[in-house]
């Protein structure tokens, strides 16, 4: 399984998860920059998912761990979302859920027994204090689910390959996770590349999701540039794409 490229009828560009899309539980997407704008992201998911923009809810994001539970949306606008929301679940099927990216790791979720949706914006930062793990934690504390039953998506984002990182966060790491070494290649000068998919992924079956339950994009978004945005790569473009996912009714 991997993430498939598609396009509407507009030729507005995005991936799917080909096992999400196979679940026939859901509709997602994560977008592309070609096509979309993002002054207009409410409008367009909208119009592809077959929603009111009233019943589409976004992060604010802020490189941190905090999970925001949407069973009521205007709580969630009013309690959740102020304090800073970095990872969004549901189980309504009228909501769409919506993070924003740039190079860090979009994770989708999706229960398919208990038909639970979640996303995740997994930055360093987030990937060291495991927003992933907790995650799966919170889905079986207040959804029962089993691990096993949880299919899960690491989608595009700044791969090994470009993402050149020091040894404050090499540190950080070592501090937290004992698989940390198998992450990191060094360079020079106490410069590395790391892995934040394989970081995920190891965490992610750490929690029991099975391996082949995961699926990894392996599309590295400064290689990508041409169809992706990179913050590093365009020394902090303000443009973004965005994961979405919903519950089919």
């Amino acid at each position: 399984m991997s993430f498939k490229l598609v396009f509407n009828d507009e030729d507005i560009q995005y991936y799917i998860i080909e096992s999400f899309q196979e679940s026939n539980k859901v509709e997602h997407l994560f977008s592309t920059r070609i096509g979309w704008d993002n002054e207009k992201f409410s409008k367009q998911i909208s119009k592809i998912f077959n929603v009111k923009e009233d019943n589409i809810v976004f992060s604010k994001q802020v490189h941190g761990t905090n999970i925001g539970y949407v069973q009521n949306i205007e709580e969630y606008k009013n309690k959740i979302y102020p304090k800073g929301v970095d990872g969004l679940i549901t189980d309504r099927k009228d909501i769409v859920l919506v993070t924003y990216y740039a190079d860090c790791v979009p994770l989708f979720f999706l229960d398919i027994e208990k038909e639970v949706i979640a996303l995740a914006h997994s930055g360093w930062k987030g990937t060291v204090k495991n927003i992933g793990g907790k995650m799966v934690d919170l889905m079986m504390e207040k959804f029962n689910s089993y691990p096993e039953n949880i299919l899960a998506g690491i989608g595009p984002s700044i791969g090994p390959c470009c993402y050149e990182v020091g040894k404050d966060v090499y540190d950080k790491f070592k501090e937290n996770h004992p698989f940390s070494e198998q992450l990191f290649i060094p360079i020079k000068d106490n410069k590395f590349y790391l892995d934040l998919w394989k970081a995920n992924r190891t965490l992610l079956e750490n929690k029991g999701i099975p391996s082949e339950n995961i699926t990894v994009s392996s599309i590295c978004t400064s290689c990508n540039n041409h169809k992706l945005y990179s913050y590093r790569k365009e020394s902090g473009t303000k443009n973004r794409m965005v994961s979405a996912i919903k519950l089919r009714d």
